[in-house]
């Protein structure tokens, strides 16, 4: 997938805070780099971490420890099946000239971008499908600002959001994926949610802590606004709480695949299709306990990282906005665009996976005729 980040953009997209007495000038000269690039200067961007310093090697003994390569994931690994493009629906003459506004989940963007660009096609609507973060999205839809909010978490979980006043419509299911830098692929392929929290919380700072090469570790994490950041830390951290970081007004998927894919030793989480297909050589995906970011490993509860996919509307969904919700339903839809952009459809997936992610309280998603 293209980025497509302009100078005006990326500011928002990527902030990269770096603690100056430990980082050493060649890494200090690719981030710089990488900002440059991005057209955000010497204030840098992505929340993005360096929590260690030193210099990059093979590793002190020269081999990796056998737990990290326990298991190993590729991309063809993680790749959700093969799918086309939807036809678009049943034409609707009284659907034409309507408009359809979204915001929300980086994440589930691709997919409601290509699917509205079908449905435009046959229905003469237009539609805007914005990203900026689940709780951008949630906030957005709850104010009217929008007709549609898409989140990766459960509107209940986001505070300040009054959940009783949307209507739930769960679309899909994604499965998130730790990556890495392309420099750690044979020597890093399995970390452990032990091991994951020790990075993510800035106690491990080097790859050689777990028996990896000598090289800092480069932390890629998301705004506090990410439904992919609330997922990781419910059920990757178990709770506990990342390095901080300053949330930026917008989230892009697109720039944590960007900074790990620029960055040595960097690590990072997105959704499973920004790196897959196009973008599958761009970082290297990781096991999480010995398990992969497969529907196969989501149904037998040995990986925990995935969510459900939501499009919120504030009270019944109506008009345009509930014939777009319709469509993304359907079955043309779920059997083509939803794998063919490494979703999962949620009747492939377990009920007692679904139960396990599905928060005590939370209303039943809303049943369109």
């Amino acid at each position: 997938m293209d980025v497509g980040w302009t100078r005006r953009e990326a500011p928002a997209n990527v902030m990269v805070f770096l603690d100056m007495g430990k980082v050493n000038a060649r890494r200090y000269t690719l981030i710089r780099s990488l900002a440059t690039k991005l057209g955000i200067g010497a204030a840098l961007g992505a929340t993005l971490l360096l929590a260690a310093c030193g210099t990059s090697s093979t590793g002190g003994s020269g081999t990796t420890t056998s737990s990290l390569l326990a298991c190993t994931a590729t991309a063809a690994d993680l790749t959700a099946g093969s799918g086309g493009h939807g036809a678009g629906g049943t034409k609707d003459a009284t659907l034409a000239g309507k408009k359809i506004s979204a915001s929300g989940s980086s994440a589930l963007q691709p997919l409601l971008k290509d699917v509205a660009a079908e449905f435009d096609t046959v229905q003469g609507t237009q539609s805007a499908i914005a990203a900026g973060g689940s709780g951008t999205g949630l906030t957005q839809v709850s104010q009217g600002a929008v007709d549609l909010g898409m989140s990766d978490i459960f509107a209940q979980e986001k505070s300040g959001i009054t959940a009783s006043a949307l209507a739930d419509h769960q679309v899909a299911a994604v499965a998130f994926a730790m990556i890495v830098n392309n420099d750690l692929q044979g020597k890093v392929g399995n970390l452990t949610t032990d091991q994951l929290t020790k990075i993510f919380t800035g106690e491990a700072s080097n790859w050689s802590e777990f028996g990896g090469p000598t090289e800092p570790i480069t932390a890629v994490i998301r705004p506090t606004g990410s439904g992919t950041r609330a997922t990781f830390k419910k059920y990757v951290l178990n709770g506990a709480d990342d390095t901080a970081g300053t949330a930026v007004s917008q989230d892009n998927t697109g720039a944590v695949v960007a900074a790990v894919k620029a960055t040595p030793g960097a690590i990072g989480y997105v959704a499973s299709g920004f790196v897959t297909g196009a973008n599958a050589s761009d970082a290297t995906p990781l096991c999480i306990d010995g398990a992969k970011a497969t529907e196969a490993d989501i149904n037998s509860g040995k990986y925990k990282f995935w969510g459900i996919e939501h499009v919120y509307t504030k009270g019944p969904a109506t008009g345009a906005a509930k014939a777009l919700i319709q469509y993304t339903l359907s079955d043309d839809v779920q059997k083509n665009d939803v794998p063919r952009l490494n979703f999962y459809k949620l009747s492939g997936i377990d009920q007692a996976a679904i139960a396990a992610h599905t928060p005590s309280g939370a209303p039943a998603p809303e049943t369109l005729s």
